[in-house]
């Protein structure tokens, strides 16, 4: 396959749960000798929505282009798409839970929808969090439900139960990020409603789609008011947030495949390579063959 190179391990585009639950959980360090085929401590990606939960142990955990310290209570949240690896110690205690797309994709404008692009899709914000005694034994009481749940697959409201306690647990990790509660998702709010409605739509059209003009376009509004609403949902501007799409996308195909720089400008939907190597440069500061070249 040539658009993946040697070092990664595997490339997981759907959900692997035999059940059809669209939820798995591990525990660790047994996982590490559970799953067959994928040696966690090589890059891999998944198409499926990852919580890596460290309760108790120490190393690092690797996602996307960075290291990450671990200690007890560091939780990761890995999306569709995204590299990461472990360390090679093996040893931490705590889970790994698999959540499908489909397990999560029934709402539109919801607070399930919302943390689904404020904690996994976070351009913004470091992709983990660290949570206290409290928060840790309130969410180990989730994933006991959600482990007894899964062993009576035939049962009434089987796939509904586990995507409320899905909600719940994410719930609970999202009041654990904010303490201000006003600052929390609020359907109500015009302006959430649309940043996920744009977060959507760039994540469904970010190699085709890179104008914020487009975008407010999609949305039936202006490009004053898409950015007037994803600034009062987001520390970034709706540009910024497109750039370092396209960037993060950029700097995985240059890491992580054999294209030629100018095939991964076609790929992001530059029809000028020399363009997307402005681009890149730009953002970036060094140039797309120098950034590969450095890594």
């Amino acid at each position: 396959m040539k658009e993946l190179r040697k070092t990664f391990c595997r490339y997981d585009m759907v959900c692997d749960d035999p059940k059809g639950a669209g939820l798995e959980i591990y525990r660790m360090p047994e996982f590490f000798s559970q799953v067959s085929g994928l040696e966690t401590d090589k890059i891999h990606v998944h198409g499926f929505y990852e919580i890596v939960w460290f309760t108790q142990g120490e190393g690092v955990h690797y996602v996307d282009f960075s290291e990450y310290p671990v200690s007890n209570g560091t939780m990761f949240f890995i999306s569709p798409g995204q590299v990461h690896s472990f360390d090679k110690r093996h040893d931490q205690k705590g889970y790994v839970i698999k959540v499908c797309s489909e397990l999560l994709a029934d709402e539109v404008y919801g607070s399930l929808a919302y943390l689904i692009y404020n904690i996994f899709n976070a351009y913004d914000r470091a992709p983990f969090c660290r949570l206290d005694e409290r928060d840790n034994n309130n969410l180990s009481y989730i994933l006991d439900a959600a482990e007894a749940e899964l062993k009576h697959p035939g049962s009434l409201g089987h796939e509904e139960y586990l995507q409320s306690l899905v909600r719940l647990f994410l719930i609970t990790v999202q009041r654990a990020y904010v303490s201000d509660a006003s600052s929390l998702f609020n359907p109500v709010r015009t302006s959430h409603r649309y940043f996920l409605s744009f977060r959507r739509l760039l994540d469904e059209n970010y190699t085709t789609v890179h104008t914020v003009k487009e975008y407010a376009s999609m949305l039936n509004i202006t490009s004053k008011t898409l950015t007037q609403y994803v600034g009062e949902c987001s520390t970034q501007s709706p540009l910024s947030l497109i750039n370092n799409r396209i960037i993060l996308e950029a700097k995985r195909l240059l890491r992580y495949s054999n294209f030629s720089v100018k095939e991964i400008a076609f790929r992001l939907g530059f029809e000028d390579p020399s363009y997307f190597v402005k681009f890149f440069k730009r953002l970036v500061h060094r140039s797309p063959a120098d950034y590969r070249e450095s890594i």
